[in-house]
């Protein structure tokens, strides 16, 4: 999946739209849909099609918010292995 943050704004706004009970356009919809999820699918009028292809966006980019978060949240050691042992010939006094 390759996110963008106009791609983000744009599912959100299609999630809104399709939360109020309305249909956004097709062919716009497509092109996020298959751009984001790498898809070949044709624009539709469909309102079940377009339903379902927010839906698949919409889980998607769940599952990249919590991949995202997950990144941003996991502690980094930055110290090099060598930095952490005594160096060699010199014994610490105990």
């Amino acid at each position: 999946m390759k996110w963008t943050s106009d791609d983000i704004k744009m599912v959100e706004k299609f999630i809104e739209i399709k939360n109020r009970g309305l249909y956004c356009d097709g062919g716009q919809l497509t092109v996020v849909y298959n751009r984001v999820l790498d898809r070949k699918v044709n624009p539709t009028n469909c309102g079940s099609c377009i339903r379902q292809r927010i839906n698949e966006l919409e889980s998607a980019l769940n599952r990249f918010k919590e991949l995202d978060k997950g990144l941003k949240e996991q502690e980094v050691d930055n110290v090099p292995q060598d930095e952490n042992k005594e160096p060699r010939g010199k014994k610490s006094k105990k």
